[in-house]
């Protein structure tokens, strides 16, 4: 465990630029290095089954690429995009809202443990062992923010706390994405209305790899593609694709599926990068 100042030549430039620089880093394994791209990974506690896969798999993918995730461990959407680079065996960072000494969520003391062994860092602005309390979680995200390159926001409410790091990101001059979903859907909302208040569109890791300049890893970042992240409906449809882009309704005659079932399932393949639609009401396996 290290101890950092301003004045120490380990501390973040990227932080020494922020409003209101931490005076004091706690850090436990690493910090991203200055020349690293990076990434927070953010979004609802509460989060949908959905929203957990995305969020794991656009962290495995973006870290695979070598890009830093960044994020607060939290549960939800925070730990899912670290527990994706944790997967890659890739570097993540985890920026707490209590002491070092202290695990919250308790149930992510593995994910604590594998960020250390697979080479990233645990930081804090607090003691070691400060507990954790709401102001301080709300203190931390201009943290989260400040080592981020860009903000990706997975899934969030109307009145999300995941604001607060976007606001945070806005004052710090940071690029936001977010993840769009269904009208219908409270965990879109906050996705949603980023979007129309002008957050860049998410729709797969590619996005984000174009905006850090990464563009000559875009065909390596599907080369991996790991079925075992499909639930059983997905892995069906992924099955039912060709290579050569199908319509749509001759895989609801093959998949004896409604169009509305069947539609949203290949929109969450195209998310996760598993399929894309060259053309509209066609289909096909993306290799």
């Amino acid at each position: 465990m290290r101890e950092l100042t301003p004045l120490d030549a380990e501390y973040p430039e990227r932080l020494r630029n922020i409003p209101n620089p931490p005076r004091t880093l706690y850090v436990r394994g690493t910090l991203p290095p200055d020349s690293m791209p990076t990434v927070a990974i953010i979004g609802a506690r509460s989060a949908s089954d959905y929203g957990l896969q995305v969020a794991r798999s656009f962290g495995r993918a973006l870290a695979m690429q070598g890009v830093g995730i960044v994020s607060g461990m939290a549960a939800g959407i925070d730990s899912a995009g670290q527990w994706g680079a944790v997967d890659a065996e890739a570097k993540t960072y985890a920026v707490f809202g209590c002491g070092l000494n202290v695990c919250y969520p308790a149930r992510n003391y593995l994910l604590y443990d594998k960020i250390l062994q697979y080479g990233g860092g645990a930081i804090s602005e607090l003691p070691l062992d400060a507990p954790p309390l709401g102001s301080q979680f709300a203190s931390r995200n201009r943290i989260i923010a400040g080592l981020a390159d860009a903000i990706l926001v997975l899934e969030a409410r109307e009145r999300s706390g995941t604001f607060i790091t976007v606001g945070d990101a806005l004052d710090q001059g940071k690029q936001i994405f977010a993840l769009p979903g269904r009208v219908t859907d409270g965990l879109s909302k906050g996705c949603n209305q980023l979007i129309r208040q002008g957050a860049e569109l998410l729709t797969s890791p590619e996005d984000v790899l174009e905006y850090l300049h990464l563009t000559h890893h875009k065909e390596q970042c599907m080369l991996e593609k790991d079925c075992s992240m499909l639930n059983k409906k997905q892995k069906k449809v992924y099955d039912a694709l060709e290579v050569e882009a199908v319509h749509l309704d001759q895989l609801i005659g093959k998949l004896s599926m409604s169009v509305q079932e069947l539609s949203e399932i290949l929109i969450e393949l195209e998310i996760l990068g598993f399929s894309d639609s060259p053309k509209l009401g066609f289909y096909r396996r993306r290799l």
